[in-house]
């Protein structure tokens, strides 16, 4: 793992850590799951709810989520719309919140990022870009592709 890919990792646990008991909704334009969620609720925010293609809501981007495993790691492809290489790609679960971060290296693509966390409520990812080639930060938001819907990958 290299040193900036660890400073992510590293930040996101801090983040999570961070986070008060019961601040679910504390991003307005996505609120997560209510203080005391019930069952049904977390049961929502298992890592197996991040498998399929996600489109993100401003351009024609797609993460395809194909696994997610018990460890944390995820299969992971990222189009834009070509394939772009996924160097990593992972899941973390904090409390009732589920994370992820998908990191590329590819031409133009020197370990940019996403650090999304998962709306089961909505039904969406939602979090940051971080556009290392540019050394910019976006905030962005994916909604789930149904089989078929255009733009989904294959």
């Amino acid at each position: 793992m290299g040193p900036k890919a660890a400073v992510c990792l590293l930040l996101l646990a801090i983040l999570a850590a961070c986070r008060p008991e019961g601040d679910q909704g504390a991003r307005s334009s996505s609120p997560g799951a209510a203080p005391g969620a019930t069952p049904a609720t977390a049961a929502a925010a298992e890592p197996a709810r991040l498998e399929g293609q996600w489109k993100r809501t401003d351009s024609d981007y797609v993460i395809a989520i194909d696994e997610a495993t018990p460890d944390g790691k995820l299969a992971a492809r990222y189009l834009n719309p070509q394939p772009i290489h996924v160097s990593r790609a992972q899941w973390l679960k904090s409390g009732a919140r589920l994370q992820l971060m998908v990191e590329m290296q590819d031409r133009g693509y020197p370990g940019s990022n996403y650090e999304l966390d998962y709306d089961a409520v909505h039904d969406t990812l939602f979090g940051t870009y971080h556009h290392l080639g540019l050394n910019q930060d976006f905030q962005v938001s994916f909604y789930r592709l149904k089989p078929g819907e255009a733009g989904a990958a294959r």
